[in-house]
């Protein structure tokens, strides 16, 4: 039989699901001072004139002054902003991104194994801190190390997706538990994995729920969203962008997507142990490019739970009435969840487009017809209960 996955394999919790088993690193070294001030004052430069001209006036930055992993994930966050607001902070789209930005941008998203964009890990899975180291990872209890504009709005829509990670936690280690029944044929043992799943899954439903509360949709709209497209099927970059003194790309034009939740490794290793499976089309071609954009140790526990003991055959084999609705309710909720995504995606961002023509509204951050996509992900995952 297969085998069964473990969190520590991975680097992964239950406490902290996939994030970094301490708190983040608040900000980067003296070496590397300048970027850093950048970096933490972003919205003050971005009031600003000519922010691309201060980029281009920054001192080299020092990769060797970077210590440990968490320093590392700290500058791929920090050069991240700043590359994207060096894109996007100018009414026309920038071509190329300059070698002093490039190079250690490059050199960084090799260390952490993700091209160099904006990618989800950065936007919030390493961009929190706690304001009472005491208490919880929760929406109450942390704020943004690093934004673009700053205000309510932003800071709620990433703290929410943080606090869902931090949630996660307990639906992983339920995988884990699930799968592990499976191979010791205990249905008492999937039971109690199944109602922990159950569980897990509802507590971040309950948090992406709280959305609306400190998240307007226009706002998000004209001040959030503008700053995490990224370079593929943008029509302002038709040939990419040019990584300016990157020898291993080239001179080409890259063509990279943008920040998006589909860069998250909850809602596959949710499919992959449920046995929820998506038609081979072009959207499951862009959930496999999405793990392109995921640290490489996220993809190896999709992975390893995609070729794990399957808990859908077995609950199908014990046809136990108990069990199967237990399958049935995670399978269910992750359908709720997605089904809660696609009327946000309405909200926040189709509706608000039909009053700012400019702004594609039919393609999303990742550079997808997003509104097609979400409502298939929905309706796939409903129709498969047992």
């Amino acid at each position: 039989m297969a085998k069964p996955v473990s969190l520590a394999e991975f680097g992964l919790s239950r406490e902290f699901g996939y994030m970094q088993h301490q708190d983040p690193v608040r900000s980067l070294s003296s070496a590397n001072e300048a970027w850093d001030e950048m970096a933490r004052n972003l919205p003050k430069y971005l009031m600003g004139s000519d922010f691309r001209s201060r980029v281009k006036a920054l001192p080299p930055f020092k990769l060797d002054a970077l210590a440990n992993e968490g320093e590392v994930r700290r500058a791929m966050l920090a050069l991240s902003y700043i590359g994207m607001a060096y894109q996007w902070s100018d009414n026309d789209a920038a071509h190329e991104i300059p070698s002093i930005l490039a190079k250690p941008w490059y050199e960084l998203g090799v260390k952490v194994g993700r091209p160099p964009i904006l990618s989800y890990v950065s936007y919030s899975i390493d961009n929190w801190y706690r304001l009472d180291p005491k208490k919880d990872i929760e929406c109450g209890n942390i704020a943004l190390l690093q934004c673009f504009l700053g205000g309510q709005d932003e800071e709620w829509f990433i703290l929410i997706h943080i606090d869902i990670e931090k949630k996660a936690g307990i639906a992983l280690h339920a995988i884990e538990l699930a799968q592990n029944a499976v191979v010791a044929n205990d249905a008492e043992a999937l039971d109690v994995a199944l109602t922990q799943l159950r569980d897990g899954i509802k507590s971040m439903y309950d948090v992406l729920a709280r959305m609306p509360e400190k998240c307007d949709p226009y706002v998000y709209f004209h001040r959030v969203r503008p700053y995490i497209f990224g370079w593929r099927n943008n029509p302002a970059l038709p040939n990419g962008v040019v990584y300016e003194g990157v020898d291993a790309l080239g001179g080409k034009g890259m063509t990279y997507r943008g920040e998006t939740g589909a860069q998250s490794a909850i809602v596959p290793a949710l499919d992959g142990v449920l046995g929820i499976e998506h038609e081979r089309d072009e959207l499951r071609e862009y959930l496999m490019e999405m793990r392109e954009y995921m640290p490489p140790k996220h993809v190896a526990f999709i992975e390893a739970v995609e070729n794990g003991p399957s808990v859908r055959d077995f609950v199908k084999k014990l046809n136990r009435a108990s069990t199967t609705a237990l399958f049935n309710e995670s399978v269910e909720l992750v359908g709720d969840f997605r089904a809660m995504h696609l009327e946000y995606a309405g909200q926040y961002i189709h509706a608000q487009a039909q009053k700012a023509p400019g702004n594609p509204s039919a393609v999303g951050t990742g550079g997808t017809p997003f509104m097609i996509y979400l409502r298939k992900h929905r309706d796939e995952t409903k129709s498969q209960t047992l």
